[in-house]
């Protein structure tokens, strides 16, 4: 008979999740004061009271913490969208019929990508001008394999049509909202609203491009 520990994964122990997450709360601290470009792993030990040692067991780099933070955002946030991508365009469609008003009650419809930047323990991510390029390519790869496939299916394109349209919609949406200056008042819902009507528009021609091709063919 095999081992329990050969048998399972070794689960991550508290001690592993304590010291990964004062490492990635001493970032985001950091964040607040300096650039990305600016912070070093001494600034970071210092803040979360640990080695180097002990940092280099957890991380490789500042960047690898990052990436974590920004998967820790991105999970959150799609913990608290009440629907699936699944659901995405029929969403997308339904809020784009209503006013901003209606927009800032359903809110929470809205896809992750629209809403990972406001989640207030993350926001200094989003706020650093140095990293934005990094931090919304990220975000790309991250949604691209949910988007994609509901693009393919729902509208009909090929694998590199859908991803490019992912790609169109995150950067479209995270360069609005960093001009905005990230903050979420009535110009935001306003904005966001008027974005929709046009995505849905064109989600809707792309539909019926289809469905005309298939009638001629």
């Amino acid at each position: 008979m095999k081992k329990t520990s050969e048998m399972k994964p070794r689960k991550t122990d508290r001690r592993t999740i304590y010291t990964k997450n004062v490492i990635k709360d001493a970032l985001l601290d950091a964040l607040a004061e300096k650039s990305f470009e600016q912070i070093t792993v001494t600034d970071v030990c210092r803040r979360a009271e640990v080695t180097r040692a002990t940092y280099y067991i957890h991380y490789q780099s500042l960047t690898e913490v990052l990436d974590e933070l920004l998967n820790d955002a991105l999970q959150m946030a799609d913990q608290d969208c009440q629907k699936q991508d699944e659901d995405a365009l029929q969403i997308m469609s339904l809020l784009a019929e209503e006013t901003a008003d209606y927009l800032k009650e359903k809110e929470s419809l809205l896809p992750v990508c629209h809403r990972v930047a406001q989640l207030p323990k993350y926001q200094v991510i989003f706020h650093d001008e140095t990293i934005s390029g990094y931090v919304v390519n990220r975000i790309y790869q991250c949604q691209r394999q949910r988007l994609a496939p509901v693009f393919m299916k729902k509208l009909h394109l090929t694998k590199k049509e859908a991803e490019m349209l992912t790609l169109f919609v995150i950067t479209g949406t995270y360069n609005v909202n960093k001009s905005l200056n990230w903050k979420k008042n009535g110009t935001w819902y306003q904005i966001h609203s008027m974005l929709l009507k046009f995505t849905s528009g064109g989600y809707d021609r792309l539909r019926k491009t289809y469905r005309q091709d298939e009638t001629d063919s």
